[in-house]
């Protein structure tokens, strides 16, 4: 006897776990804790920097040395004891050495920009209202693809990778990039966000999105079983996003000026980015943000610090994420609200 057919939405919630408690924080606090952050930063960054000018001028040193010695020994045994094979061998350290020596004298970079994602990261992330930081983690690939607004792609890569619970919300989001095949060229480069409420706030499976673009070749094939909702806006630039649903009745009620404005806000915060959110399985909201850059690289070993102004745009991000979680708090307070 066959079981009971499996829900094509289904997310165990066991995938996202080790979950803190975060908080909104002022500007000006946050700024505090970010000054101090920095300074060990830099203080690390400088550590390492002195280390490998060391090993550096060490190893320029020593190699120079060996280099004339072993010409020396060279000479030596080819012109003057016309020995090819010893005056070879002695050519072996001359040259072995200095590249491992070259080897031990570039560790200290690899060591920065591990311990950069190592220390660094995770306190910008407690600061950042008590996030836990995550150097390779991110949304697990079943859940992104029930949400019909991935690319197809071969290849999934997640890093950075921010967790949290928010007002009993659910929050998890990084930098994300889909390669498909053997291109050099990404399919999709930017953020996930995957958020999940602690109560039923919608119905059905919605899709907000300004990539229209993507809605233009979705509509009818991929997104063939939900039918475009046309909204109407209080604001005329909100009109740059389409929205597809397989229950239009309700996603005209959940698609709402206060929604719009957010996600507006949201990707004017992200540079203008073609934000696709999507709405499913009645309490699940995944957001795909494409961006160019990365946002939570180090810079290189050999320039100060500047994560500051980058951690303030992360901040930013972040409240308008977290904005997405309190409308459902509206709805929930109000129904009419939708």
């Amino acid at each position: 006897m066959m079981g009971p057919k499996k829900d094509e939405y289904e997310i165990q919630p066991s995938q996202i776990t080790d979950l803190s408690a975060i908080r909104r924080v002022d500007e000006s606090r946050f700024t505090a804790a970010l000054d101090e952050v920095v300074k060990e930063s830099e203080n690390m960054r400088m550590r390492y920097m002195r280390q490998h000018g060391s090993r550096a001028f060490m190893t320029m040193s020593f190699g120079m040395a060996l280099a004339l010695l072993g010409a020396a020994a060279f000479g030596w045994f080819f012109f003057v004891e016309f020995d090819l094979f010893r005056a070879a061998l002695c050519m072996i350290p001359a040259l072995l050495v200095p590249v491992l020596m070259h080897s031990w004298s570039e560790a200290p970079i690899k060591n920065y920009l591990r311990d950069y994602k190592k220390l660094f990261m995770p306190k910008m992330a407690e600061a950042l209202g008590g996030f836990k930081f995550y150097p390779s983690r991110g949304i697990p690939r079943d859940v992104i693809g029930k949400t019909g607004v991935v690319p197809a792609h071969d290849y999934y890569r997640a890093e950075d990778c921010f967790m949290g619970s928010y007002k009993g919300a659910k929050v998890i989001f990084s930098e994300a990039q889909l390669r498909a095949g053997r291109s050099a060229e990404p399919v999709f480069k930017g953020i996930f966000v995957l958020l999940e409420a602690s109560h039923k706030v919608f119905e059905g499976h919605t899709i907000v999105t300004a990539d229209r673009a993507m809605a233009k070749r979705s509509a009818g094939t991929r997104w063939a079983r939900l039918s475009q909702v046309h909204i109407k806006t209080a604001n005329p630039e909100w009109e740059r996003f389409v929205v597809f649903s397989d229950k239009p009745e309700d996603a005209a009620l959940l698609v709402g000026d206060k929604l719009l404005k957010e996600l507006s806000e949201a990707s004017e915060v992200f540079g203008k980015a073609e934000l696709t959110a999507v709405f499913f399985r009645s309490k699940y909201v995944f957001m795909m943000i494409p961006s160019k850059g990365d946002m939570f690289e180090p810079s290189t070993m050999f320039m100060p610090v500047s994560s500051k102004q980058h951690a303030l745009q992360c901040k930013r991000e972040i409240e308008r994420i977290l904005e997405i979680i309190d409308i459902f708090d509206i709805y929930k307070a109000s129904p009419s609200a939708l």
